[in-house]
């Protein structure tokens, strides 16, 4: 006669059997959506400026700095052009040589000038295009943080955690298996049943 004691002793056995089965053949199961999961995280994109913003100071790098050549060209203009003056109204070359000294002078003073100005300018720019360069460099920090790094500590994480339940499952399994074995066999013996089985069970 099967009494209370079998049923709810065979469905601990078969629950441990089950809890075993979920430990031993869930697993890779539970992996493949991990896995899944790390591969649908979304990506960090640098955003496009970064690069435009590098890229056109890399270019006022390489360019001619186009104010102080216009700035030569018209010292030199002006001096030319104040030489022929004097030429046409008096044509002395006194006069011709004062303006040239007086003006050499001008020129030099406003070259000097323009020489500062210049390296100023070509200054900035490499300190711009260092900058620049220093900002795409922390964007891709972030971009390796957010689509490298993340995804990888957070995929170690839920695999060590999927091995801990399943291992967790199929010993809390073998437990619940054995203990159900072993009040199935005292169930048996109390209900007078005989056989290998129950008879083993003291």
């Amino acid at each position: 006669m099967i009494t209370a004691g079998m049923i709810g002793a065979g469905t601990q056995a078969l629950g441990g059997l089950i809890s075993m089965g979920q430990g031993l053949f869930g697993k890779k199961k539970r992996q493949r959506e991990i896995d899944q999961l790390i591969a649908e995280r979304p990506k960090y994109e640098i955003p496009k400026e970064v690069g435009q913003d590098v890229e056109m100071r890399r270019n006022l790098v390489n360019a001619r700095l186009d104010e102080q050549q216009d700035l030569v060209n018209n010292i030199n203009t002006d001096k030319a052009n104040s030489l022929n003056r004097v030429q046409s109204s008096s044509g002395s070359l006194e006069d011709m040589l004062a303006l040239g000294a007086s003006a050499d002078a001008q020129s030099q003073d406003a070259l000097m000038k323009a020489r500062v100005s210049g390296a100023q300018e070509r200054s900035a720019r490499r300190e711009g295009m260092s900058e620049a360069l220093s900002n795409l460099a922390g964007f891709r920090d972030q971009a390796f943080k957010l689509n490298e790094l993340d995804p990888y500590n957070q995929k170690v994480k839920m695999t060590m955690d999927n091995n801990k339940a399943s291992r967790s499952m199929i010993t809390g399994g073998m437990k619940a298996m054995g203990a159900g074995m072993t009040n199935l066999g005292t169930a048996g013996n109390a209900a007078g049943l005989e056989g290998s089985f129950f008879s083993g069970v003291k």
